[in-house]
This record gives structure tokens, sequence and C-alpha cells, in this order.
């Protein structure tokens, strides 16, 4: 599968964010210091039940305010779908704008006013409670870059990804700071195979100790002036594989190709090279949380 993403100008994103500004959240202040966020959000129920439809755009507003501090999960047992099923704990207060009963629904416009700073510190108490609960859960973090400008630099942007990802799932990541010095003598030219092979090899030597090995990379496969002057394209790939160290064997993989379009080479290269390890660190994170609650 093939993604296109397009930089926009700063005047599109400007009107983007002032209609954003309007129809979504308001904020009181800068919305990562704000102690309350009011949103103004709609909320639906059957005919004639506008209680429900309230609680519903309560629900909504708090899921969209929890959305900027972790990824939306349906996952039951997950950090947000817990604290969204005590959404009422987070509301504030709550006014009806309007009300609309076409179409055989309930409808309901409302602002409602969510206690951003509870909501976050309990994020945050979620998250140390898993890491202690799961502190034998250790996660080695081997990704490397390839094929870009700062192979290095890029490395340590991906393995900055990675682990920040983890560690919110209550993984513990401290493990790596030995575990990628060893990786990283081994040579850039090998190829993905044989570098996954490589590091299979240190794992089952026992040069590499955890409970599980992330390992992977993303390229630069292409680079080249957009048509037209438009900017530059920067195509790149990611692929990764999570790897059960004790029972030896692979639990699961990612692999996206993404196109970015940027004003510079430079930012084309840094943008889709952290989309890459941004979707991969995601995807590849909860995969290796679900298996491990599947075989602890």
């Amino acid at each position: 599968m093939n993604r296109r993403y397009i930089k926009m100008k700063w005047q599109i994103l400007f009107i983007f964010l002032l209609i954003s500004l309007l129809c979504g959240i308001v904020t009181h202040g800068d919305v990562e210091a704000s102690p309350l966020d009011v949103v103004k959000i709609s909320g639906s129920a059957p005919a004639g039940m506008v209680n429900k439809a309230v609680e519903d755009a309560k629900k909504r507003a708090v899921f969209k305010v929890l959305s900027h501090e972790t990824r939306a999960e349906g996952d039951p047992t997950s950090i947000f779908s817990q604290m969204i099923d005590r959404y009422g704990d987070y509301v504030s207060d709550c006014k009806v704008l309007s009300r609309d009963t076409s179409n055989s629904k309930m409808m309901v416009i409302a602002e409602v006013t969510v206690n951003h700073s509870k909501l976050n510190k309990d994020f945050q108490e979620y998250v140390g409670n898993k890491q202690v609960a799961n502190d034998a859960m250790t996660a080695s973090i081997l990704m490397r870059a390839v094929n870009t400008s700062d192979n290095q630099g890029f490395s340590d942007s991906l393995h900055e990804a990675f682990n920040h990802r983890f560690s919110n799932s209550g993984f513990q990541t401290e493990v790596e700071d030995d575990d990628i010095k060893i990786v990283r003598s081994l040579s850039d030219a090998e190829s993905y195979g044989k570098y996954l092979g490589s590091v299979k090899s240190l794992i089952d030597n026992n040069s590499i100790m955890a409970n599980f090995a992330i390992i992977g990379e993303a390229s630069i496969d292409k680079l080249v002036a957009a048509p037209a002057g438009t900017g530059y394209i920067a195509k790149s790939s990611v692929k990764v594989q999570a790897y059960d160290c004790m029972r030896k064997t692979v639990l699961n993989g990612f692999y996206e190709t993404y196109e970015i379009l940027a004003n510079t080479p430079q930012e084309a290269e840094r943008l889709a090279m952290e989309k890459a390890g941004l979707d991969a660190a995601e995807d590849i994170a909860n995969g290796t949380l679900k298996y491990w609650r599947t075989h602890k």
C-alpha cells in the first residue's frame, strides 16, 4: 500500500486551524497548559432521549481531548478504553446549545467542559501502574536507518520513536542502551535479510537479553524534485519484525511505503522518515502488547 501526504502551505494551514478552532476544541489559553478544555460537539440518541444524547456528547468530548494524549484504541483492556468508560469523571460542565429531532433521531449540540488536568494526571498514573505491573517485560529496540543523508541521526530518531511508544505501553526498555551498541557494530551495507539474521544470531548467543527484540529498518528509497517546481518528493519505506527472544519466533511484522511532499529535500527526507517511524512504532507496540498478554 502506498500513502501520499502533502505538506500544506502556511496560508492553508492557517485557514484550517481557524476552522478547527471555530468548529472543534475551543481552549482557554494553551491546550497543553490549560486545566480545562471547552469542546463544542454533537451527541446523538434515539428520538426523545435527550439525556442520552447529552451523555453521548460528553463521551465524545472526552474522547476528543484524550486523543491528544494517546492514540484511540478499541481494545477494552487498553488505557484509552478504560478512561473513556469513566468519561463522566472528566466532565466539569455541559451546556446544550441546540436540539434537533429530524430523521427520527435526537441530536444535540453542546459545549462540554473537560477537566484536561485530571485527564492527563490519570493517564500518566495508568501508564505508570502498567509499567510497574509489567516491570519484567523488556523490549530491545534494534532499528536502523539506511540510504539517508544521516543514517546515524535517523537511527537515533527511530530509536526514540519506538522507545517512547513501547514505554507508554508498559515495556521496560533500558536494555536498549547496551544492545544497540552491539547492533551498530554490524555493517550498514548488509541487506535487510542479512541484518535480521545477524541480529537473531546475537540473540541466540545471548548477546542481547530481552523478552522481545524489535528489529527493522527505515530507508529513503527515492528523493526527487516534484513536477513544476512545487517542491521535493521523498519516498520512504519501513519494515520491522517483533521477535520473541525466549521462544525464538517472529510474532508480528510491519511494512509500509510513503510519499512526502515538502519545500526542501532535507525537509521531505525528515518528514518521510518520521512518518515511517511513528506508524511502525504504533503498530508493532500494539501487536507486541497483545501477544504478550496472550502468552505471559
